[in-house]
């Protein structure tokens, strides 16, 4: 399957996070800078998908923005500029409001060693809560940061809102 992932990294002000911080990555989807939520970049990995749209959608009856990505054919990717630091054993739970059509993933990515651990939804036209929960696995060398990765598929338009992170207790 070929999806669309957005990625978010973040990092506390002290530098690490400890179990029951709570980040919001959501980026600020508040305005695009070069084509992405300011705070964020487009990863270019072998089949970018240069035909994906990205923008910002006003959500009915509040003062926030929704970020909608409509993918088409091939993988595309978005990730937050910062690092989120994170040691095996930790929990990190991943919500975020999903609205659109097509199918998605939320989850994360650990470093080094590179293991995409994640949970997919079909995204309805009602929005709707999607929780992810990964627990950080024991690898050797130890991972030690990892990125929020929010997905759509091929085909896919959806539009998140509200992400949130959590090393939980």
């Amino acid at each position: 399957m070929q999806v669309l992932i957005l990625v978010a990294t973040v990092l506390s002000l002290n530098g690490f996070l400890s179990a029951g911080d709570i980040l919001d990555v959501k980026g600020g989807f508040s305005h695009l800078t070069g084509g992405v939520p300011t705070g964020w970049t487009r990863n270019r990995p072998i089949g970018w998908d240069d035909e994906a749209t990205i923008a910002l959608n006003p959500i009915d009856g509040t003062e926030k923005q929704a970020l909608k990505v409509t993918s088409q054919n091939k993988v595309a990717h978005l990730y937050f500029n910062k690092k989120w630091l994170a040691a095996t054993g930790n929990k990190c739970v991943i919500k975020a409001m999903i609205k659109g059509k097509g199918e998605g993933t939320l989850g994360i990515y650990t470093y080094p060693g590179g293991i995409w651990m994640k949970t997919a939804f079909e995204a309805t036209e009602e929005w709707t809560e999607c929780i992810a929960e990964q627990i950080i696995p024991e690898k050797d060398p130890a991972i030690d940061e990892i990125c929020v990765v929010i997905t759509a598929g091929a085909g896919a338009s959806i539009e998140f809102s509200d992400v949130t992170a959590e090393i939980a207790k």
